[in-house]
């Protein structure tokens, strides 16, 4: 195994990275600079560090042991937490024989084998969607708080799964209003005293999120699409063109999604709405890296085993789902799925309740 540490670096990268930007802290230098991130064997890192000065002190944990040691724990973590999180969901989403079956095909072939890229890139998506996962089990079960507790932890690494938290306002009670806003207040307080405190960390953590420009099977989300189709253009497109397509994408996202939730019934409909927010999400992501499509497995077995009722269908989806023909295949999957769960949704509300049946003898 050691040989595979040092004869495979593509293994886990993500981790030389943290390791190497926690070192770079330790040992006063700005882990955001070029050339500032040193790997074992002293080699230069390539790759920007591009999480929030906030983590900085919690991968201090990752120095406590030399990095064969801690390549090893990291993984062993990490196959820990595939297992948690899968074990989560076949028990508490998905109980029945057909849905674990599902489940199982999508967790092993899903969107490029998300969970294996993950697993590969060494990154930490995994360990964040065991705390989403967990924050979605409790609203499903009115916990508000708990749910924007989970998500407010998994934004301190990465600022965009906050937009999670928008699903509160979908309680038409706005006793969740309590808990979006303290979550947001919490995101806000700790990273503003990280600015602060250190504000040319800061600066250059916006510096490099922002120079981000990840493209195709790596990175297959909306802008980075619409920048590709863009770029192939006959002539000069005009400025900014792609965020103005950008920015309409999102609205047709969030117009489609908020014509669902106008027409269901809440709590009712809460699991298909829970699950077409989490499509739209990954669809309007202005960056949705693959191993970020962890977060679709179970929103795509809904719709496999709940919505889609008949063989044929049920096989394309699967078939859609679990290939990886060209770049952008799973934002287009994402994106099918998506409307497919909306136009259900949507026929289901227009749907006439059936006939009241009159009570049985006592």
């Amino acid at each position: 195994m050691s040989y595979l540490v040092a004869a495979n670096p593509a293994l886990q990268g993500d981790l030389r990275i943290y390791r190497a930007a926690a070192q770079a802290d330790a040992l006063g230098r700005n882990p955001y600079e070029s050339g500032a991130l040193t790997g074992p064997g002293g080699k230069t890192q390539s790759l920007p560090f591009v999480y929030p000065p906030v983590a900085l002190p919690l991968l201090r944990a990752l120095l406590v042991f030399d990095y064969r040691t801690t390549y090893f724990l990291f993984f062993a973590l990490k196959m820990a937490a595939v297992v948690a999180l899968i074990a989560l969901w076949r028990r508490w989403l998905f109980p029945d024989d057909l849905s674990g079956a599902c489940l199982y095909l999508l967790c092993a072939l899903a969107y490029g084998q998300t969970l294996k890229m993950d697993v590969r890139a060494g990154n930490i998506s995994v360990f964040e969607q065991v705390l989403i996962w967990t924050g979605v089990l409790a609203l499903l079960r009115g916990r508000t708080w708990l749910y924007a507790g989970l998500i407010a932890a998994a934004a301190l690494f990465k600022l965009t799964t906050a937009g999670l938290l928008l699903v509160l306002l979908l309680d038409r009670s706005r006793r969740a209003v309590g808990p979006l806003l303290g979550a947001l207040a919490g995101l806000a307080l700790v990273h503003g005293l990280s600015a602060a405190v250190r504000p040319d960390l800061f600066a250059a953590f916006l510096r490099n999120a922002a120079a981000l420009d990840d493209r195709g099977r790596t990175n297959p989300a909306a802008l980075a699409l619409i920048r590709d189709g863009v770029e192939r253009l006959p002539g000069p497109a005009p400025p900014h063109l792609d965020w103005v397509l950008y920015v309409l994408i999102v609205l047709l996202v969030t117009a489609s999604f908020l014509s669902v939730v106008r027409r269901s019934e809440m709590p009712g409909d809460l699991d298909g709405v829970l699950h077409a927010f989490l499509l739209g999400f990954a669809l309007a992501s202005p960056r949705f890296k693959d191993y970020s499509y962890i977060l679709l497995i179970p929103p795509s077995v809904y719709v496999v085993v709940t919505v889609l009722r008949r063989l044929v269908p049920r096989l394309l989806a699967v078939l859609l789902v679990c290939t990886h023909v060209f770049a952008y295949q799973s934002w287009v999957a994402a994106l099918v799925l998506f409307m497919v769960l909306v136009a259900h949704l949507r026929s289901r509300a227009r749907r006439p309740p059936g006939p009241e049946v009159a009570p049985g003898p006592a």
